[in-house]
C-alpha cells in the first residue's frame, strides 16, 4: 500500500491548493490537497476533501482509494477496505485498488482472498514493480504457464549402406517434454529471492541432448544370395533399432524426470532459505542478522553463485561489523561476499547497500555517499525506488551531519516501507539530532510497535529521555533494563551502550536526589534502582562504565555517552577530552564534532576553542551543514558577527539545500543590526523551511515579529506574533514579545497583562522574567 512520497509543501503552496479546490470543488484539485493534508496528519480535513472528491467523481476509483489511505493511516483498516471495495465496484480491474484490497484482506485474516486480489493486480499489469514487491512480501506465487505439449519427431534415416534397400517403416520416437519455463517476472525494486531460485531451476531443467540412435552394421554372409542377405540385414537392422529404442526411451524419460525433479527441489530449497534470510533481516537485531547469515549460507549450498544470497550476506555482515562490533572476521566476510555478489549480473539493493556501508565503515563516508546518491537516482529514473537504499543513504547522510537531507531520505524510505523498524529507528535518531524530541520519540515508538523490544529503538529512546531537562527516569530505566535482560541478548556493542546509558541514568538521578524529599527519594530508588546514597551511586556509575568498556573497547559511542555524563556533572574539560577520544577512533562522524563543540561552549570562554575544533573538523570532513552552523554559532558567541554570517551563508550556498537554522541565525543578526529587509527575507524563508516543526516555525515567526516591531510596523508585528502563537502555543518567548508590543497601547492593558502572566507561569526562570513580571503587574 506504499505510495510515492509527496514533496514537502510550504504554507504558501498549501494555500494555493486550498484556493484551487475552493474555486472548483468538482475538479481534480481534491487529490493534491487531500494528499497534502494526509502527509501533514490532518486526517479530518483529508477525509472531508476526499468525500467531496467521491461525490464529484462517482465513477472514478481514485477518490475512494485516497479516502481508504486516510482511514488506513489512522489504523481504521475495516473502513479502508470498505472504500477500496467501493473503488473496485466502479473499476474492477484497477491495479492500485486490487493491491490495496489484497494487503488489507491479508492483514484482516482473509489471506486467500487477499492473495487472490494481489494476483489480479499482477495480471492487470505484470510490469508493475510495487505489485511484484507485494507478491514477494506476502509470498504469493505467480502462476507458471503449462508445459508445451509433447512433440513427435521421426528417427533419422538409416545409414547410406542400407539406402539402396526398400525404405523401412519409420519408427516414431516421443521427444521429451521441454522444461517448463517460469513466467517472466519483471524486475521491481530488487531482484527477488524467487527470481534467483527460478534462474537455478531453469539452468538445471534444461533438457539433455537426445541420444543419437546408432544402427549397427551386420556382417554379410557370402553363402546367401545378395537380395536375401540385404533383406535379412534390413530385418535385423529394424529389429535392432526397435530394441535400442525400447531400451533408450524409458531410460531417457526416467533420467529427464530425475533431473527435472532435482532441479525443482533445488529451486524450492533455494527460495525457502532466501525467504528465511529476507524475513530475518527485517527484524534488525543481532540474533536476527546471525539467523539471516545462516539461512543465506544454506542458500549458497544449493546455488554457490546466488547473487541474492551473497548480497544478503554482504549486507548482514557489514551491519554486524559496523554496527554490532563484529570485528575483523565480520569485515572479511562482508568484503568476500560483496566481491562474490558483484560477479553476478542481477540487480540487488542489498548488494548496493552493502557496498555503501562497507565504504562508510572503512572511513570513506564521502565516497560512499557520492556513489550511493548516483545509484539511487539512476534506479529512480528506472522506476525502481528501493526503501533499503533510501534508508542506507539517510543513515550515511546523518553520520555526515547533513540532517535535513538525511530526514528526507529516511522519510522516503518510510513511505516505501511503512513497517520497517530500522527506518523508524533511523528517523528517531535524525529527529533527535535535529532537536525535535517529540517527533523522535514518536518514531522510536513506531519502531517498537512493528518490532517488539527493538534494541536500537530502546537505546535511542532511553538516551533521548536522559537528554531532557526533566527526564522521566522510570521510563529510561525500564528501557535500559529490557536491553540488559533481553533474551536472546542484543549484540555486545548494544549491551555496552546500554551499560553506559545506565551510568548516565545513575549520574542524572544522583544529581536530582538532593532536591527531593525523603519519601520521593525512596520512590525514585524503587523506580530506577539508583541508591539515594551519593557514594553508592558513584560506585555504580564506575561499575557500569567499566562493564561497558570491557564489552566493547572500540566503540566511540561509549566515549560520547561518558562525555555527556561528565557534561551533566559540569566537568567540561573532562567531557571534552572524552569526546576527543571518540573522534580519535572515528573522526568521520559529524555528530562527535558537534558534541565536542557543545562541551567546549558550555564552559566560560570555551567558544574560541570550540571554533578551532570545528574548523579542524570541517577541513577533514568537508562542508557538513551541521558543523558549519555550529561554527557560525561559535563565532556569534565570540561576537564575531561578520565571521558568523560568512558561515551561515556558506551553509545555504546550495540553492536546493534547506538549512533553516542558518537562516534563522542570519535573520537574528540582521535584526540586531537593523537591516530589516535582509532580516525579513531570511526569517520568512526559515519559517517556510521549518515546515512540520511547529516550535521552530514559532521561533522564526517571533523573530520576524520583532523585525516588524523594530521597523515600527505595529499591525504586521501583531499579525506575525499571532501566527507564531498559532504555529506553537508552547513557544514561550512569543508571549513576552507580544505583550511588549501591545504595552505601547493603553487600550490593550488587559491583553498585555494576560500575555505577560502566561510567560511568567511558563518560564519561571526565563531570560525576560523581570520585564515580564513588570508587564504582568507583579
Amino acid at each position: 500500500m506504499s505510495t510515492s512520497p509527496s514533496k514537502t509543501l510550504s504554507p504558501t503552496e498549501l494555500a494555493k491548493l486550498e484556493h484551487s479546490f475552493a474555486s472548483d470543488p468538482s475538479s481534480d484539485a481534491y487529490k493534491p490537497l487531500a494528499e497534502a493534508y494526509l502527509d501533514l496528519g490532518r486526517f479530518m480535513e483529508a477525509m472531508v476533501v476526499c468525500k467531496k472528491g467521491v461525490k464529484a467523481h462517482p465513477t472514478a476509483a481514485d477518490p475512494r482509494l485516497l479516502l481508504a489511505r486516510v482511514y488506513a493511516a489512522q489504523n481504521k483498516d475495516k473502513k479502508a477496505l470498505e472504500e477500496v471495495m467501493g473503488a473496485l465496484q466502479v473499476q474492477p480491474e484497477d491495479k492500485a485498488a486490487l493491491r490495496m484490497a489484497g494487503v488489507l484482506q491479508i492483514k484482516g485474516g482473509e489471506a486467500d482472498v487477499g492473495r487472490g486480489n494481489l494476483l489480479k493486480a499482477y495480471q492487470a499489469d505484470p510490469g508493475d514493480p510495487e505489485t511484484v514487491t507485494l507478491l514477494q512480501q506476502y509470498k504469493v506465487e505467480i502462476p507458471r504457464p503449462a508445459a508445451p505439449a509433447p512433440v513427435l519427431a521421426p528417427v533419422a534415416a538409416p545409414p547410406p549402406a542400407a539406402a539402396e534397400a526398400p525404405a523401412a517403416a519409420t519408427v516414431p520416437v516421443t521427444a521429451p517434454p521441454a522444461a517448463a519455463q517460469p513466467a517472466a517476472t519483471p524486475v521491481g525494486r530488487i531482484s527477488a529471492p524467487s527470481q534467483q531460485a527460478a534462474h537455478t531451476a531453469r539452468t538445471s531443467d534444461s533438457a539433455p541432448r537426445r541420444p543419437r540412435v546408432v544402427v549397427e552394421e551386420v556382417e554379410e554372409d557370402d553363402d546367401e544370395p545378395a537380395p536375401r542377405r540385404q533383406g535379412a540385414a534390413k530385418g535385423k537392422g529394424s529389429k535392432m533399432l526397435s530394441l535400442v529404442l525400447l531400451i533408450l526411451i524409458p531410460l531417457f524419460a526416467g533420467g529427464y524426470g530425475w533431473y527435472s525433479a532435482q532441479a525443482k527441489k533445488r529451486g524450492r530449497e533455494l527460495k525457502k532459505n532466501l525467504d528465511v534470510a529476507t524475513e530475518q533481516l527485517k527484524h534488525d537485531s543481532f540474533a536476527s542478522y546471525k539467523k539471516a547469515c545462516e539461512a543465506a549460507d544454506l542458500a549458497l549450498e544449493v546455488d554457490p553463485d546466488s547473487t541474492a544470497a551473497h548480497g544478503y550476506l554482504a549486507y548482514a555482515y557489514a551491519i554486524r561489523w559496523g554496527e554490532h562490533g563484529g570485528g575483523d572476521d565480520a569485515r572479511r566476510q562482508a568484503e568476500e561476499h560483496l566481491a562474490a555478489a558483484q560477479k553476478g549480473k542481477e540487480l540487488s539493493s542489498h548488494l548496493i547497500a552493502a557496498q555503501a556501508l562497507i565504504k562508510t565503515y572503512s572511513g570513506d563516508g564521502k565516497g560512499a555517499l557520492s556513489s550511493l546518491e548516483t545509484q539511487v537516482k539512476e534506479l529512480n529514473d528506472q522506476n525502481k525506488a528501493s526503501s533499503l537504499l533510501y534508508l542506507t543513504l539517510g543513515l550515511i547522510q546523518m553520520n555526515a551531519g547533513d540532517l535535513e537531507r538525511a530526514r528526507d531520505s529516511l522519510e522516503r524510505a518510510q513511505t516505501l516501507a511503512p513497517d520497517d523498524p530500522r527506518v523508524y529507528a533511523g528517523l528517531g535518531a535524525v529527529y533527535r539530532r535535529l532537536g525535535q524530541d517529540n517527533t523522535a520519540w514518536k518514531n522510536y515508538d513506531f519502531a517498537l510497535r512493528y518490532e517488539k523490544d527493538h534494541p536500537e529503538s530502546l537505546l535511542g529512546r532511553s538516551l533521548l529521555m536522559l537528554e531532557q531537562d526533566e527526564p522521566n527516569y522510570a521510563v529510561a530505566s525500564r528501557d535500559i533494563k529490557k536491553l540488559l535482560e533481553a533474551e536472546p541478548p542484543p549484540s555486545p556493542r548494544q549491551l555496552a551502550t546500554a551499560q553506559l546509558a545506565r551510568s548516565l541514568l545513575i549520574a542524572r538521578v544522583a544529581l536530582a536526589m538532593p532536591t527531593l524529599k525523603p519519601d520521593v527519594q525512596q520512590k525514585m530508588t524503587e523506580a530506577t534502582g539508583v541508591p539515594a546514597d551519593p557514594a553508592k551511586a558513584k560506585q555504580e556509575v564506575t561499575k557500569a562504565e567499566e562493564t561497558g568498556f570491557a564489552l566493547d573497547k572500540q566503540n566511540p559511542e561509549l566515549n560520547l555517552i561518558k562525555g555527556r555524563r561528565l557534561l551533566a556533572e559540569g566537568n567540561f574539560d573532562a567531557a571534552a577530552e572524552e569526546i576527543r577520544k571518540a573522534i580519535r577512533v572515528d573522526g568521520s562522524r559529524a555528530q562527535f564534532h558537534v558534541e565536542l563543540a557543545k562541551a567546549l561552549m558550555g564552559k566560560p570562554g570555551g567558544e574560541k576553542e570550540a571554533s578551532e575544533a570545528l574548523v579542524t573538523a570541517l577541513k577533514t570532513m568537508g562542508d557538513s551543514p551541521k558543523l558549519v552552523v555550529m561554527l557560525g554559532n561559535a563565532y556569534r558567541r565570540q561576537n564575531k558577527l561578520d565571521d558568523a554570517l560568512a558561515q551561515y551563508q556558506r551553509a545555504v550556498k546550495d540553492p536546493k539545500a534547506k538549512n533553516p537554522e542558518a537562516r534563522l541565525a542570519m535573520g537574528a543578526i540582521y535584526r540586531e543590526r537593523s537591516e530589516w529587509d535582509k532580516a525579513k527575507e531570511q526569517l520568512e524563508k526559515a519559517s517556510q523551511e521549518f515546515f512540520g516543526q511547529p516550535d521552530r516555525v514559532a521561533n522564526a515567526l517571533t523573530e520576524l515579529g520583532r523585525v516588524y516591531q523594530g521597523k515600527g510596523d505595529t499591525a504586521k508585528a501583531d499579525e506575525t506574533y499571532q501566527r507564531a502563537l498559532q504555529a506553537d502555543e508552547n513557544y514561550t518567548p512569543v508571549y513576552y514579545f507580544y505583550a511588549s508590543l501591545l504595552s505601547k497601547d493603553a487600550r490593550q492593558s488587559g491583553k498585555v497583562k494576560t500575555l505577560a502572566q502566561e510567560y511568567v507561569k511558563r518560564e519561571p526562570k526565563g531570560e525576560y522574567l523581570a520585564d515580564a513580571q513588570r508587564l504582568a503587574g507583579n
